[in-house]
């Protein structure tokens, strides 16, 4: 697929991964588990961008999640478990303009979700072991951060299939919804 064919700089993107058991069980319930804990951390960062309560009232389109994809582990010496991945792309007048602040907020509650799951971060020198949950912020709008703990965008996304294929799924899903409503909207 060719990514230079693609918006793909609008709303946020978000992979998630597993390769070991959590304390939620095998990789696959470990991201069923993670994803409604992913969408409630996002929707407190929308409350905290509106006066009004909109939890309950936000569309669901505003969720855009993959498939699970069975994936090989990526740039580990030694042999791994293979990885369940899937991504989430969250767009929509809802969500919040991005800012380094709201980043970092994000970051902050991804890594506690991790821990939750069993995640224990390690030295770099280790960082390719299995895990439990992981996730990373892909994209988010056009936000660049080039810090050494955190860059947005994720520099190696592109080159990842367990990115592209879940994402190209994800884009197909949500080009069909958009003509749909134009239809509607037209026929209206």
């Amino acid at each position: 697929m060719e990514l230079s064919n693609l918006n793909i700089k609008d709303g946020l993107c978000i992979s998630l991964g597993s390769n070991i058991d959590s304390k939620f069980g095998n990789p696959i319930n470990s991201l069923i588990q993670s994803k409604l804990r992913v969408e409630r951390i996002i929707n407190n960062l929308i409350n905290l961008n509106h006066s009004d309560n909109l939890e309950k009232n936000l569309p669901k389109k505003t969720f855009n999640w993959s498939s699970l994809y069975q994936t090989r582990a990526l740039g580990v010496i030694g042999k791994q478990p293979d990885y369940i991945n899937c991504l989430l792309l969250v767009n929509g007048d809802l969500l919040p303009s991005s800012s380094i602040e709201k980043a970092r907020f994000l970051l902050k509650e991804f890594q506690n979700l991790e821990k939750e799951f069993g995640r224990h971060k390690s030295s770099k020198e280790q960082r390719w072991l299995p895990r439990p949950l992981d996730i990373d912020i892909l994209w988010w709008d056009d936000l660049s951060i080039n810090d050494d703990d955190f860059k947005i965008p994720h520099p190696r996304f592109k080159n990842r299939n367990f990115v592209i294929t879940p994402l190209a799924e994800v884009l197909s899903i949500t080009q069909k919804i958009e003509k749909l409503n134009v239809k509607n909207w037209v026929l209206n």
